[in-house]
């Protein structure tokens, strides 16, 4: 299946044009910046309890920006401004990473709330963005290829950021960020909220096809930032990060593939796949956690499974569910397990040795595949008749090709 085939037909108008490169833009400016935190974070010395500290506030402050995002998403004439905003927080937070270097706590968490807020500000709203220049029926591809991008933007600034000094990675990650400003230099126009539905936390909550996607997003992201802490310490920090580098590179198309198939057959079926990939995958670790092929087969399944989850979880259900009604506070809550999880591995990381790590995959693999059970009751978010329609397309293409075979 062709790249070409994959993004067929894709209406990429302006909004969804600006929105893609807004949100592969700060996914590849964040991710790459936040291990580049972390490596340094070492490299000066700084111990458990300051950890603690400096990621704790780090996480509070995106959701806090986040939260005064959304609401102030909710009172802006036009989304504009606010994106503005958010990319210049960006650019401005990544020209303090020198103070990484000082190891002065006040000063390093500083910076970390500093790229929480420059993460958190916009983000709901370059989601929702996303959303609404996007129709349902083509959610799905649009969003593989904007993670597909994203993904290789990754992979591509940590690289620089490895290979380069130290000076050479902060204007590397001030450069890239201020990128996100290109999108609006390619149009000027006022970007419009649309006139949609307020609705408030409460009342998004107590949507049974929310918290049928949430619980087990929120279990995956659990055993996610719960495992890599023990992975780096059962297999090494540089195997893990060859594990992780090659897991990005399978995400990514995987990403794309799985936008194809989210627009064709629908998000759910996506969904529970990726869980039981995964449940495989810990399922063969818990009988060997070292073997090199169990490894080899669970990176495989893991990267794919990622791509599936980014797709689905960070850019389509929440849409999705959301329909008519403002969406920056559905993708809020979408955000949380991740955000709040990730502070899972700051927290066992000196406890790593006292846990069997045969045991944790044990466990990990029964959890994910328990997850899937309020997947079997969430409804499809892919309307039916997008569904028949794709099957009657592809069912014409297929009797045409069967008739110029034979004619």
């Amino acid at each position: 299946m062709s790249i070409g085939k994959l993004t067929k037909s894709l209406p990429l108008n302006s909004d969804a044009s600006i929105a893609l490169i807004l949100i592969m833009n700060v996914f590849s400016w964040y991710f790459p910046l936040y291990i580049f935190l972390t490596d340094n974070l070492k490299d000066v010395g700084i111990g458990y309890l300051e950890s603690l500290v400096i990621f704790g506030s780090h996480i509070i402050a995106v959701l806090l920006s986040a939260m005064i995002g959304t609401k102030l998403a909710e009172k802006f004439a036009s989304r504009r401004t606010l994106l503005v905003i958010w990319a210049l927080l960006g650019i401005l937070s990544s020209s303090f990473l020198f103070v990484l270097r000082s190891g002065d706590l006040l000063g390093i968490s500083a910076v970390a709330i500093s790229i929480g807020i420059a993460l958190g500000f916009g983000l709901p709203t370059c989601l929702a963005y996303f959303a609404d220049s996007t129709g349902t029926e083509s959610r799905g591809r649009v969003s593989g290829l904007t993670f597909f991008v994203a993904h290789l933007g990754m992979l591509s600034i940590g690289f620089l950021a490895i290979v380069v000094s130290f000076l050479g990675s902060v204007i590397i990650f001030t450069a890239w960020r201020a990128v996100g400003l290109v999108a609006f230099a390619i149009e000027k126009r006022k970007i419009e909220a649309q006139k949609e539905i307020k609705t408030n936390f409460r009342a998004i909550v107590s949507e049974r096809s929310l918290v049928l996607y949430l619980i087990p997003w929120i279990m995956f992201c659990l055993i996610n930032f719960f495992e890599y802490p023990l992975q780096q310490f059962y297999w090494g920090i540089e195997a893990s990060s060859i594990v992780t580098t090659v897991e990005f590179g399978i995400a990514s198309v995987s990403a794309l593939i799985g936008g194809y198939f989210a627009d064709a057959v629908g998000r759910k079926r996506l969904v529970i796949s990726g869980y039981v990939l995964l449940g495989i995958g810990y399922a063969l670790l818990s009988i060997s956690p070292i073997y090199p092929i169990f490894i080899g087969v669970w990176t495989i399944l893991d990267g794919i499974a990622w791509g599936l989850f980014a797709l689905i979880f960070f850019t389509v259900i929440w849409g999705d569910i959301a329909r008519d009604k403002m969406k920056e506070r559905y993708y809020f809550l979408g955000a949380l397990p991740f955000l709040i999880s990730s502070y899972v591995s700051v927290i066992i990381a000196p406890y790593v040795e006292a846990i069997s790590i045969s045991a944790s995959f044990s466990l990990a693999s029964f959890f994910l595949f328990l997850a899937v059970l309020p997947l079997m009751y969430a409804p499809e978010t892919l309307p039916e008749k997008e569904i028949k329609k794709k099957e009657l397309k592809d069912y014409l293409d297929k009797a045409k090709r069967v008739k110029e075979k034979y004619t």
